[in-house]
């Protein structure tokens, strides 16, 4: 077997030896791993074959590198890093199957397989997501699109919300989150002061959950997506049992769509916890796309 190495040497949780039980567990014959900490640096084998690309230190990189190796004819590409990391390798639009490794701060994305998998369970599934337009600005996400002024990222090993803004210039800057207005138009439209506003595929999960509010029925129905306003800022890690009570009730929003909606606001947009832009009241378009990758889990 031939398979492809991509890790993100900045997600928030990179482990080198839990990388290299993945790859003796997959037991390759052939090795193509990314320079440096992009893969080589981890792995002690005489298998691999580097793959150089122009070191930006940057999403860029990651996403030239998938483009490479999908052109390579590998089994596999074997994905090390965050959420942010598995939308990031998407953009590539690979056709190659992805095994994605959650080694970031919340690792939530549905593409991910569990770390202790067995290769012999292993199927290949396809994946939906969303695609985030921004002016000429193109961004996938498998969890959510979400606007906010946080984020949550990885400091001294410690899972805090940070300065969303400040992040995209290179900081990380523990806040508290602040709300904003913002107006959402689908086949309604919702306009107000919130915390955040979320924008995520439905999910079997939903059903049945009551509690899950307009999300419940939504799935229920068939709806492919929703959007969820929300009153209160919850990106947030760093709340105590008293802080959450001191800002209850929170009350959500939602509008059900199958196509596209549209949101404007005046704050930083972010997909699956990687922040792309600060939105100054532009128009961000948020489209359900189908089958955007291949990807093995049990």
């Amino acid at each position: 077997m031939k398979i492809g190495i991509i890790v993100n040497p900045k997600a928030g949780d990179i482990n080198e030896l839990r990388i290299r039980e993945v790859i003796q567990r997959l037991n390759p014959e052939e090795i193509h791993a990314g320079i440096g900490d992009l893969g080589e640096k981890y792995l002690k084998t005489s298998k691999i074959k580097v793959v150089k690309v122009k070191r930006t230190y940057s999403r860029e990189e990651t996403i030239e590198l998938m483009k490479i190796l999908d052109g390579l004819n590998l089994d596999l590409i074997a994905v090390f890093g965050g959420d942010g990391t598995m939308a990031d390798v998407a953009l590539a639009k690979p056709k190659t199957p992805l095994l994605c490794i959650g080694m970031g701060t919340t690792n939530v994305s549905p593409v991910l397989c569990p770390i202790d998998f067995n290769f012999n369970e292993l199927r290949e599934t396809r994946i939906d997501g969303l695609l985030l337009r921004v002016n000429k600005t193109e961004r996938i996400a498998f969890n959510d699109v979400v606007i906010g002024s946080t984020i949550l990222a990885t400091i001294d090993g410690k899972k805090v919300q940070v300065d969303a803004e400040r992040f995209i210039r290179g900081g990380k800057v523990i806040t508290m989150p602040r709300k904003f207005y913002g107006v959402v138009d689908g086949l309604k439209r919702i306009e107000g002061y919130f915390g955040n506003i979320f924008v995520a595929l439905t999910d079997k999960r939903f059903l049945g959950k009551g509690i899950a509010g307009g999300a419940s029925l939504s799935a229920f129905l068939g709806f492919k997506a929703v959007v969820a306003c929300v009153s209160e800022p919850i990106v947030v890690s760093t709340y105590t049992k008293e802080d959450l009570t001191s800002v209850e009730p929170i009350v959500t929003k939602t509008i059900s769509f199958d196509d596209e909606v549209r949101i404007k606001a005046n704050e930083v947009i972010s997909c699956d916890g990687n922040p792309v832009k600060k939105l100054n009241d532009e128009v961000a378009e948020v489209k359900v796309v189908e089958n955007v990758v291949r990807v093995l889990k049990p």
